[in-house]
């Protein structure tokens, strides 16, 4: 991620905010990282939040990267 880190993990933010059922997201800024905590209720709702987090991560990153 690199010098995008800050950008994605704001963009991140905004999503762990709206509440997502049974999970708690916190996204942190680290350097040229982004840290996601995620606490899920069960591993299914864990597994989800994983890979959308990480997907809008990764989505985020090939945006700034490609314009």
């Amino acid at each position: 991620m690199g010098a995008n880190s800050k950008h994605i993990a704001r963009a991140l933010m905004d999503e762990a905010k709206d509440g997502l059922p049974k999970v708690e997201v916190g996204v942190i800024p680290a350097g040229e990282k982004v840290k996601i905590e995620i606490e899920a209720e069960d591993f299914t709702s864990l597994r989800a939040a994983l890979n959308s987090f990480l997907g809008w991560a990764y989505c985020a990153d090939g945006v700034l990267d490609n314009g």
